[in-house]
Parts: C-alpha cells; structure tokens; sequence
C-alpha cells in the first residue's frame, strides 16, 4: 500500500524513552489517533504525518510539525510503564520518494515510492540506533566504574573500593547488563524482511547504515565482560567474608585461651 504519492520527501527523527512502551495501552489512552499498523504501532497524527512507537522506548516521527511532537511525548509520558525521555540520544534522516530506486546513502534513503511496509522497516532501523546508543553510553558508564576496581584487583591483588561501593558497583553494572539482555531480542529482523526480498534488501542497507551488527556485537561483549568481572568481584568479597570469619573464629579462641590462662594463674 503506497502512502501520500503527493508527498516526496520526509523528515524522520527518532527519540528515546526510558522503559517500555505499550501499544494496547497507548491506543486506549489516545483512540483518537489513526492507526495505520499494530506491530510496531503506526499513528497517523494529522495527514501527511506518521509516529512509529516501538515496544522497546523508540519514538520515530514522519513530517510531524513540533507540536504534534511535543503533543507526542507529552501523552507518552503519562503513559503507565514509561518514565522520562532520554535527552542525550536521538537520530534523524531524510526519506526521498520517487527515486529510480530504492537504496540507503549517508544520511538519506531513497525510496520509488512510500508504502507501510517501507515506513515500519525504516522506523525500526533508526528506532534501533538509538536504542542502542542508550545502551552503549550506559555500558560505557558500567565499565567506567568497574575498570578502576578490576585494575585494582588484578596489580594489587586487593579491592580498592569498600564493599558496599563495590556491591553498589556491581549492582548498577548488573542493572544495566539486565536492561540490554531484556531489550536485545527486539532487535530481531522485522517480519515485512521476511516476506519481500526488496523489503529484506532495504533492511540489509539499513542494517548496515547504522552499523547495527557491530554495534550489537560490542554491546555483547561488553555484557559478557560486565557479568565476568561481577561474579569475579562477588567471589572476592565473598572470600574476604570468609577470611575475616575464620579470623573472628581464631581471635575468640585466642581470647578463650589467654583468659583461661590468666584466671588459672592468678587463681
């Protein structure tokens, strides 16, 4: 189904929401928007204009003026489940129709013509970035706190941080590792690639624009290092528990004895 044939040039942004957004639930907040698909929810504002909601906190904006925006993530924000939009991360593109064919440049994709199909493939894509930029930044602030730690660990062979900065640590590192694992299958190939080998080849392009598979291949890597150095760091202190028990142990026995001694001798 093409879309707006009038229309050959589209101004697509993506923003960010912290959680997840609901589709069911945004459609019985706001039924008075058009909704052109479910999976991802397209919305039709006002003609000429198009909103892709992804289930994973992406929000990608076709031709939408700045009050429908604002309108957008005002509603979003009341939503149940949906906390504060992220501000560091957002991406944008131009979309031309028309063209003699479809393909992705610099920072522009050319289309023959706009169909809902197309609209839903692009807006995940960009919809993805930016969710992994999220991502990236948030590891990147992890293995900022725990780096110090592991150095520490591995030339000293002693923790540098107290247990409780280092449990605060771990657990920042393990909350992050626990957002990305939970939102990594979204990032699956959307159906549309599956049933049209044009539609799989605009994926393809787009997956490779954004350079989505390496992107993901470091935040996976970057998740298995945070969950090693965790249980590392866990171990450590567990050990270090251990030891200053089996040190109390020795001390009371210690004090058991010399009292012992002291009352036999001045007894």
């Amino acid at each position: 189904m093409s879309l707006e044939p009038a229309v050959t040039r589209y101004t697509v942004r993506a923003e960010y929401f912290e959680g997840q957004i609901n589709p069911k639930t945004f459609r019985a907040a706001y039924p008075h928007y058009a909704v052109l698909a479910s999976d991802p929810l397209v919305i039709e504002p006002e003609r000429g204009s198009m909103v892709a909601l992804t289930k994973f906190g992406a929000v990608v904006f076709w031709n939408c003026s700045p009050a429908t925006q604002a309108a957008i993530l005002r509603e979003l924000k009341e939503l149940p489940g949906v906390s504060e939009q992220n501000l560091e991360v957002s991406d944008s593109l131009e979309v031309h129709v028309g063209k003699t064919e479809d393909k992705v440049t610099f920072d522009e994709v050319w289309l023959q013509e706009l169909t809902l199909a197309k609209v839903k493939v692009i807006s995940l894509a960009l919809g993805q970035s930016v969710a992994l930029d999220r991502f990236e930044r948030e590891l990147s602030n992890a293995m900022q706190r725990t780096e110090p730690v592991a150095q520490a660990l591995a030339e000293r062979g002693a923790l540098i941080l107290s247990p409780r900065r280092v449990l605060r640590s771990v657990g920042f590192a393990m909350g992050v590792r626990a957002a990305v694992l939970a939102n990594l299958t979204l990032f699956d190939s959307p159906p549309e690639a599956w049933e049209s080998e044009g539609i799989a080849h605009l994926d393809t392009e787009l997956y490779d624009h954004f350079d989505l598979a390496e992107r993901l291949s470091a935040v996976n890597q970057k998740v298995a290092f945070l969950a090693d150095i965790n249980t590392t760091l866990i171990e450590v202190l567990s050990h270090r528990k251990s030891h200053r028990l089996e040190w109390m142990i020795i001390l009371l026995i210690l004090f058991e004895i010399v009292y012992s001694l002291v009352k036999e001798f001045t007894g």
